[in-house]
């Protein structure tokens, strides 16, 4: 009886909040309507946002409706022998349905924001969402049956066994029977089998070691480790070589480096004789502007200078900023081309200008010295302002 009592109390709340959500499912159907109502002449998805959340509530007050009706009979079913609570349960539920359909004349939604009704709507659903977990936990408390000592009992017993099996220890009392010999100060020696589960393990890699030889040094279907080192070689060669066209172009006068690649070179060559032919000569020989293959610079010999100077250019003697023009790429591969021109003493070569400059040992940074480039006369000579004709010029 008062197992029934108690029961009956649970049903009574649920009836009792099933009630109140279905009056909030049909307020919020209202809701939705004066939401849409005032955005009738938006095309905004906004105005549709309403009626998605009150077809969520009304789907799951149908579900609420489903499973509070459920619960009534089987709350009825149960409460067989209480005349007083069957009847309260059965006009609580009645009741919702009356509240449910009186909610709607009741309502007044009209005075609230678009937002401010879209945050009620959704409370109504958080509200039914609640509902329906506390309905799932008592059908499934009433419907299910409880769990019975036997069942744990039996439970607990099954583990054990398959413990006891799986570890194969033999009970203290029957110790005698594994008993050796062997007996040192009182510690005896049992001769125990190994346990199952170590034994299955055993099997196990076995069987592993089996198919690794078969896979790796039989077949040869997988390659080993000096193989896969030669394949992750080759794969990052390819990755290199693809970072180094995208990079290409992020050179310049501070990480450019001197390498004479035949590719680079023959670039570098394409790019000067398109451009720079018109100041320097056919031969870099010079003829507005500067010689190119002597060891005499106005700017710098090393690579970084000579980029730097394509690329800023020199404006007080004519030449243009060449980064304005040419990509990163473009300009380190024809400085690349001139760096290499050193030495090549084309004909009709002109006149050395500048200072000398010499490259340090080992590949270290390059340095300058004050020596001034002769004339043709043997006498000194400054840097002289060349004519308007030599925009092209490298200016060295």
């Amino acid at each position: 009886m008062i197992k029934n009592m108690k029961f009956s109390k649970k049903i009574i709340v649920a009836a009792m909040g099933w009630g109140m959500v279905s009056q909030l499912a049909a307020q919020a159907a209202d809701t939705a309507m004066v939401a849409a109502a005032s955005g009738a002449g938006s095309s905004s998805s906004n105005s549709y946002i309403p009626w998605l959340l009150v077809s969520t509530a009304v789907a799951l007050a149908i579900v609420i409706l489903f499973m509070g009706s459920l619960l009534g009979k089987v709350a009825i079913m149960k409460l067989k022998d209480n005349a007083k609570s069957i009847a309260l349960v059965s006009f609580l539920f009645s009741a919702a349905s009356l509240m449910a359909a009186g909610a709607d004349a009741n309502s007044d939604f009209r005075g609230f924001s678009s937002f401010e009704l879209n945050m009620i709507l959704l409370g109504v659903i958080f509200m039914e969402v609640l509902i329906i977990l506390y309905f799932a936990y008592w059908l499934k408390a009433i419907v299910l049956p409880k769990k019975t000592e036997k069942t744990t009992e039996a439970k607990v017993s099954m583990l054990a066994q398959w413990w006891d099996k799986m570890n194969n220890s033999v009970a203290v009392e029957k110790e005698k029977d594994v008993q050796l010999d062997h007996d040192y100060d009182g510690i005896k020696e049992l001769d125990n089998a190994l346990p199952p589960w170590w034994v299955y393990g055993f099997y196990l890699t076995i069987i592993f070691s089996g198919i690794y030889i078969w896979r790796y040094h039989i077949s040869g279907s997988a390659p080993l480790q000096v193989e896969e080192l030669k394949i992750d070689l080759a794969k990052a060669e390819l990755q290199q070589a693809e970072y180094n066209k995208l990079s290409a172009n992020k050179v310049d006068e501070n990480s450019i480096e001197y390498k004479p690649d035949a590719t680079i070179l023959a670039d570098g060559q394409a790019v000067f004789k398109k451009n720079c032919v018109a100041c320097h000569g056919e031969n870099a020989q010079g003829i507005s502007g500067p010689n190119l293959t002597d060891e005499y610079w106005k700017h710098g010999g090393s690579i970084k200078n000579i980029f730097k100077t394509i690329k800023v250019g020199v404006p007080s003697m004519g030449m243009i900023a060449w980064g304005e023009t040419l990509t990163p790429k473009e300009m380190a591969s024809v400085a690349t081309y001139v760096k290499s021109l050193k030495g090549s003493n084309p004909a009709n070569a002109k006149a050395p200008e500048g200072e000398l400059y010499k490259e340090e040992a080992e590949g270290a940074p390059a340095s300058q010295d004050s020596a001034t480039a002769p004339s043709a006369s043997g006498a000194p000579t400054n840097a002289a302002p060349v004519s308007a004709a030599a925009v092209t010029s490298a200016g060295n």
